[in-house]
């Protein structure tokens, strides 16, 4: 796949990055709090090919967008050399955040690839490389090395199966995950049985011209950003929650699906920025803003997807369309479909440029068979004073024509919320579909929905994974009973419907 002027797309999946911390705020306007980073980037690997530029590119995207945040960080550590052993990460996370106390926090970042395979014995993994000396840091590992140390503690992960590390997008619940409690705040790029992917381009140029991202580190850098003002800002409070940019992040990158623990936390302060300050003008903002997509469920006879969008000034706009076969994203063999429908325009170098102003343009799935069904990705990218950027990204939903079978529901059987520990819930699909599934008490009324009528997306698994807190629809605790689980795959005006085994919650 190849990118007009020599911008050549070199997908491969794992992951990486290294990261600016996370800028967080306790919620009272009168706290005070220290806010100390440690960021891990890994781009040489001895079991797995290089990434770079891409880790170098995030790092310094990353700290420059969280230089302008409205609270600066006490204190931020890149190392200077490659992390290459779980000793050595382990004294870097004492050194930097040993005297934090019960107020502070903590972020560490690590964008590396990840490994977990549990039928062929591989167990949750993050690889420690300088390309020449490679080691695996486990989950347990990882936990250990924030022994003695107060506050809260924020992980960030952008690796394949990073979902693993908190024991989400997988089907194995026997043993409890890692960073249960208040104390850990987790973000992952990935489900556990996915792949993340990323980008590089342009191999011929100068080194420190060279291009490339992960897509849900751009996507995370975008939500926080002041050039797309600051987007996974639901409310426009000035603060966003951990809640808000996970749901951001979920909506917007598509190539993997990001997890989170806790699951609805809408306390915590992730990032914090002045409301009153003005958004950049001009080059400073992204060219791009106020992207949405029409329905993402399509059908047999509808293959078109309409997206809408904003240019702020003339660009080269382009959309890559990416289908799903054989149980993974087919990156290698994108289509990109650049937005000729002002084909005539020319401003300054970007010849083939749109205007600026409201766009509308319709996509259509071509490569799909008649009678095929499954998943495909659209991104939306723009070609801006030649360097690539990715703005938005959505997972499409092709129903199958016959009418799927009844969803099947699993869970993790009973739970304690005080204990930490989320109830994790397994909804059985042969396909995609439109799904909804709530929580029941004994009488079938509704305690809690985990979605509705939300198109599925591939997670690497036979269905889709949820997971409930254990609270009501208005965030109080739900009292210990009985209750059930209820699935239901909506279907061309049909309703398939089905309930779960009763459980528990202590």
């Amino acid at each position: 796949m190849a990118l007009r002027r020599g911008l050549a797309f070199l997908l491969a999946f794992f992951c990486l990055a290294a990261l600016r911390p996370l800028p967080t705020a306790r919620g009272e306007e009168d706290s005070v709090r220290r806010e100390r980073a440690l960021l891990i980037g890994v781009d040489e690997f001895v079991s797995q090919p290089s990434a770079y530029p891409s880790s170098t590119n995030n790092v310094y995207a990353m700290q420059e967008m969280f230089q302008a945040a409205a609270e600066p960080l006490e204190k931020i550590l890149v190392p200077d050399a490659p992390v290459t052993s779980v000793q050595q990460l382990t004294e870097l996370i004492q050194r930097v955040f040993g005297g934090a106390e019960a107020g502070d926090v903590s972020y560490l970042y690590i964008s590396t690839h990840g490994l977990y395979d549990p039928e062929n014995g591989v167990e949750p993994a993050l690889l420690l490389s300088d390309g020449q000396t490679e080691n695996h840091l486990t989950p347990e590992e990882l936990e250990a090395a924030f022994d003695g140390i107060s506050g809260t503690k924020v992980l960030i992960l952008d690796a394949c199966n990073s979902g693993a590390f908190i024991g989400k997008g997988m089907t194995e619940w026997d043993e409890p995950p890692c960073f249960l409690g208040d104390d850990f705040k987790v973000i992952t790029s990935s489900g556990a049985r996915e792949e993340s992917w990323y980008w590089s381009a342009g191999e011929d140029a100068k080194q420190e011209e060279r291009q490339g991202a992960f897509y849900f580190t751009q996507a995370l850098c975008d939500a926080l950003s002041a050039a797309c003002g600051y987007p996974a800002d639901q409310n426009h409070d000035g603060s966003i929650t951990l809640k808000e940019l996970y749901d951001y992040l979920l909506l917007n990158h598509a190539a993997s699906t990001p997890q989170v623990y806790p699951q609805n936390d809408d306390d915590f302060v992730i990032f914090r920025y002045d409301p009153s300050e003005p958004l950049p003008t001009g080059l400073e903002r992204s060219p791009i803003m106020d992207v949405t997509f029409s329905d993402l469920v399509l059908d047999q006879d509808s293959r078109e997807i309409t997206i809408e969008y904003i240019a702020m000034r003339p660009v080269r706009v382009a959309y890559q369309l990416v289908y799903r076969r054989e149980g993974r994203w087919e990156f290698e063999n994108a289509q990109l479909i650049y937005d000729d429908s002002e084909r005539f325009s020319a401003f300054g170098d970007q010849e083939g440029a749109v205007s600026a102003g409201w766009k509308q343009r319709t996509l259509r799935l071509d490569e799909l068979a008649d009678d095929a069904y499954g998943y495909a990705l659209v991104q939306l990218v723009s070609i801006d004073r030649g360097k690539l950027r990715v703005h938005a990204g959505r997972v499409l939903c092709v129903l199958p024509e016959e009418e799927p079978p009844a969803p099947t529901v699993e869970i993790s059987g009973s739970f304690a919320p005080e204990t930490g520990r989320e109830l994790a819930v397994f909804v059985g699909h042969t396909s995609p579909c439109t799904l909804s599934v709530a929580i029941l008490d004994e009488e079938g009324q509704v305690v809690e929905r985990l979605c509705h009528r939300r198109s599925t997306r591939p997670m690497g698994l036979a269905g889709t994974t949820l997971y409930w807190d254990g609270k009501q629809r208005d965030g109080s605790p739900t009292p210990a009973g009985t209750y059930r689980v209820r699935a239901q795959i909506h279907w061309k005006g049909q309703t398939l419907s089905v309930e779960s085994e009763t459980f528990e919650l202590e």
